[in-house]
């Protein structure tokens, strides 16, 4: 069962919408997820996730908003002609199981969670983490739509930021960084653009979260990778993530268990 356990960290300001007591973070971001036809809707299809559980953690971590843990695996109906019944003319199948490429799905699932966030108050994001358990290894490679959804991005390009990339080795060998950052500059994916750091400070290393059910630790990757985005948004954030990991399974096709974090950094040095 393929399962993504997706953290916010950063702060949540005293302001919510509703109230915390009375409406929880599951129901908001399901609710929210429905409404945009990319989670589970009320006839039980699955879109690009399936709903599992989410929490608001701001009242006890004073540097963690909050987390949702998602499912893959989504189930469906397919409609197949029938011949041998020719006046029913099709009939439904068995439901069956498909995993969605994760790349294809995190730009709207980070923005589906910030935005459910931010009906608790405003939300000042500083990072994402991704914790994925049991991912589908063999997905093809998502590059064609990661490139096709550009010029969104181009369109703003005077609100630079720098972030940086942590993983662990279970996303990608150490050995195998420099490979990664040159896959993802052959790409030419302007405005984002992508270089390799030597050495990843402590506080923006993976940290594996008590509450991922599945997840089996993998060890630290020292080596991580610059990003410049053309801007610090929920989708940017997402599509950052996404391209990473589509390019990461390419250089490491058997990355099915792993934790991807994003930090934004507001000075940083540049390294090539």
């Amino acid at each position: 069962m393929s399962t993504i356990f997706l953290e916010a960290f950063g702060q949540l300001s005293d302001s919510p919408t509703i109230d915390s007591r009375e409406e929880g973070l599951h129901s908001v971001f399901r609710e929210r997820a429905e409404l945009m036809r990319w989670g589970t809707t009320s006839k039980g299809y699955s879109l690009l996730w399936s709903m599992e559980e989410a929490e608001i953690t701001s009242d006890t971590d004073p540097y963690r908003i909050g987390w949702v843990q998602v499912g893959m695996d989504i189930g469906r109906f397919d409609l197949l002609s029938t011949p041998a019944n020719p006046a029913l003319g099709r009939v439904a199948s068995p439901i069956r199981q498909r995993s969605i490429n994760l790349p294809m799905a995190l730009p709207a699932l980070v923005q589906c969670f910030s935005d459910a966030l931010g009906r608790f108050g405003v939300v000042e994001l500083s990072g994402i983490q991704l914790t994925a358990s049991y991912l589908n290894a063999d997905a093809q490679s998502c590059i064609g739509y990661l490139v096709s959804v550009l010029n969104w991005f181009n369109t703003n390009l005077k609100a630079e930021a720098e972030a940086i990339l942590a993983f662990d080795q279970g996303l990608l060998e150490a050995g195998k960084v420099s490979e990664l950052v040159a896959k993802l500059q052959y790409r030419n994916t302007y405005p984002f653009e992508f270089r390799i750091l030597a050495d990843v400070p402590e506080k923006h290393k993976v940290k594996v979260p008590v509450e991922t059910p599945f997840y089996p630790a993998s060890r630290q990757s020292d080596t991580g990778v610059f990003v410049t985005l053309p801007e610090w948004t929920p989708s940017a954030a997402g599509w950052v993530l996404a391209s990473v990991i589509d390019a990461a399974q390419l250089v490491q096709p058997d990355a099915s268990n792993f934790a991807i974090r994003v930090t934004r950094l507001d000075d940083v040095v540049k390294q090539v």
